[in-house]
């Protein structure tokens, strides 16, 4: 049996919060406006993924040359883009995360966010929920909280590699991944936990399907982040 979780850590759009699949939209956008023109497979091998990388591989897999120029212009245009959208339209948490993350830590068990996201972007959307981040003590009353963020563009290559999930564990002082959950609604969230030994959890709030998620190797597949306290290994009831 999978031993009791200690951290539990999250993707953020698509999984923890709502934010009307805009990322999809503008990543699309930045590399469509440079003229390359990608299938829907192939672009979602990319979702999750740190955006400049992606940008990168993407204009590439669409016939176009992705210079140092040209990726720079369409990452600075994808990041203008979605601070305006997520500054008119903010992201708002997906139905019970709240919830199950207060849940969660009431238990003892550390959160973390992962995102491919920068970290300007990444404040824009914490700001606008009004999520803290830090040790539970230093939470407002009633503010829903996280021990650490990683962002994308903070560690040397991005999903799927597990650098991101093994930098939560290092802020967080978890040793072991048999007692780590990551949690994601993309593929390479599953290829990521897998690499870094942690329990794969796919959720259903994302574009990626059931089958997608067991094609990818998730141990579990759920249909949200709101199930997890229910889950033995988070000390919820079998």
């Amino acid at each position: 049996m999978t031993p009791t979780l200690e951290l539990v850590v999250l993707d953020m759009a698509g999984t923890t919060i709502d934010d009307r699949h805009e990322v999809y939209r503008v990543l699309r956008a930045a590399v469509e406006r440079e003229g390359a023109r990608i299938d829907e497979p192939t672009f979602q091998q990319w979702m999750g993924t740190e955006k400049r990388t992606a940008i990168a591989n993407l204009l590439a897999l669409g016939g176009v040359a992705a210079s140092e120029e040209r990726v720079a212009a369409a990452f600075t245009w994808f990041l203008l883009e979605l601070r305006r959208s997520y500054t008119e339209s903010p992201p708002v948490p997906l139905p019970g995360v709240e919830e199950a993350l207060g849940v969660l830590r009431g238990r003892g068990i550390a959160l973390g966010l992962t995102t491919g996201f920068s970290r300007e972007i990444t404040e824009l959307i914490l700001t606008g929920l009004g999520w803290s981040v830090g040790p539970e003590s230093t939470a407002p009353p009633g503010a829903v909280g996280v021990d650490v963020v990683v962002c994308g563009d903070e560690v040397a290559e991005g999903r799927p590699a597990p650098l991101m999930i093994a930098e939560v564990m290092r802020r967080t002082g978890v040793t072991d991944p048999a007692r780590v959950a990551s949690v994601g609604d993309t593929a390479v969230d599953v290829a990521s936990a897998r690499r870094a030994g942690a329990l794969a959890v796919g959720v259903l709030t994302g574009k990626l399907t059931r089958e997608g998620h067991e094609a990818a190797g998730a141990d579990l597949v759920l249909d949200s982040v709101a199930d997890l306290p229910s889950l033995p290994v988070a000390g919820g009831q079998d």
